[in-house]
């Protein structure tokens, strides 16, 4: 294990958050680093509302997004550790109308309207580790997007009509297991209702009882209270012709004006650093969190695990996806082997560094410079990574 150097950590994150505001990439950001479960680091700078100057805190709260798969994942996972089923069961086994899926392609008609058509039924199955491994076809590329795009309010309503929509109505992208598109909501979408059916119990309530009672986590959820709500990080925007603003038009939604009652595997929860710190730190510890086991070694190990076949297409040399993260292989320019993680639309993000027992998370909510590839969010690796001695 290589050890973090503190002061030259403290020195490059203060550099990297006062630089983000500066560039007007966010109002404010909180991010913490720990290593061996112990605060190595931690950043609060700026506002959650650039109107009311409110601070951030540890305990403001951030729309997720993406950060939300990493949960879907374990929530599966735990179900397999009950023996409510195994991520390689064939999805029809609990969704019938995904037993014969057809890849589509998309006709654009005389009056100029589009729509997509079945061109060729999927050759393979479609089982539960596609669906967190970004290998469905499930809304993973233009196909998809056109598609979900025609989807309305009553059928985003929950995670019953939307994966019940889908499954009698959409047309993969690719075959499964040929090629890996990232599927932004859609695919976990699946895997959580699949988790709903096994355990009887909604979605939400199923994560809260089984992932976060046991580690005493209550700040991260799909409906926010009241008084959640008020500690809630304005969506931050910069559009170069009024300046920056925050954009409240999200009102009491938590991702892209989703219906509140729709509790989506891929993207819909909230959290604060404080909480998902506790969550990074289980996964850290092969799934115990202050002496509480929440997932078996053997779950967390599939978690990390690359899944994709090799040859698959799309497939980086150094990157590839886990179970709802992505997986870091030899190679990689700054981040050790084995490191799991992932990020969100608008900007949040995580890694999992098991070698070097590193937990990193950073927290903003921006309507720019969000996702994996993101100025800050690489800024913020190399920050941690230039920080170790030796």
């Amino acid at each position: 294990m290589r050890k973090l150097n503190q002061t030259e950590l403290n020195k490059r994150l203060e550099e990297l958050a006062e630089k983000g505001i500066a560039d007007k990439l966010y109002s404010g950001i909180a991010g913490r680093v720990l290593q061996n479960g112990e605060p190595v680091t931690e950043i609060l700078k700026g506002v959650a509302d650039l109107d009311t100057k409110q601070p951030v805190t540890a305990d403001t709260m951030f729309r997720l997004a993406s950060m939300t798969k990493p949960v879907t994942a374990s929530a599966v996972l735990a179900a397999q550790d009950m023996g409510l089923l195994t991520v390689f069961d064939e999805v029809r086994k609990y969704l019938p109308a995904y037993g014969e899926m057809w890849v589509g392609r998309k006709v654009t008609h005389d009056d100029g309207s589009v729509e997509v058509v079945p061109a060729e039924k999927a050759k393979k199955q479609l089982r539960i580790h596609h669906l967190l491994s970004h290998v469905n076809g499930i809304c993973s590329g233009e196909l998809g997007n056109l598609q979900y795009d025609r989807m309305t309010n009553e059928d985003r309503s929950s995670l019953e009509n939307i994966v019940n929509w889908m499954g009698k109505h959409l047309c993969l992208d690719f075959q499964p297991d040929e090629v890996t598109g990232y599927s932004g909501v859609a695919a976990q979408d699946v895997a959580a209702r699949i988790v709903e059916i096994v355990s009887g119990m909604p979605f939400d309530e199923f994560v809260q009882k089984t992932i976060f009672d046991p580690i005493g986590v209550k700040d991260i959820t799909f409906r926010p209270t009241d008084e959640q709500w008020s500690r809630m990080m304005c969506m931050f925007v910069n559009d170069g012709e009024h300046g920056p603003y925050m954009d409240r038009s999200l009102g009491r939604t938590t991702f892209e004006c989703f219906p509140i009652t729709y509790f989506s595997g891929g993207a819909s929860l909230t959290g604060t650093l404080n909480a998902y710190t506790k969550f990074a730190e289980m996964l850290r510890q092969e799934g115990t969190y202050d002496g509480v086991r929440v997932l078996s070694p053997a779950a967390v190990k599939l978690m990390q695990a690359p899944w994709p076949l090799p040859g698959t297409a799309g497939i980086g040399p150094v990157e590839t996806w886990g179970l709802g993260v992505r997986t870091i292989r030899d190679g990689h320019p700054w981040l050790t082997s084995g490191t799991f993680g992932w990020s969100g639309a608008y900007g949040t993000h995580f890694w999992i560094d098991p070698e070097n027992k590193v937990t990193a998370i950073m927290m903003r909510n921006s309507r720019i410079d969000g996702g994996a590839g993101a100025a800050a969010t690489l800024r913020f690796e190399q920050a941690v990574n230039g920080s170790f001695e030796g």
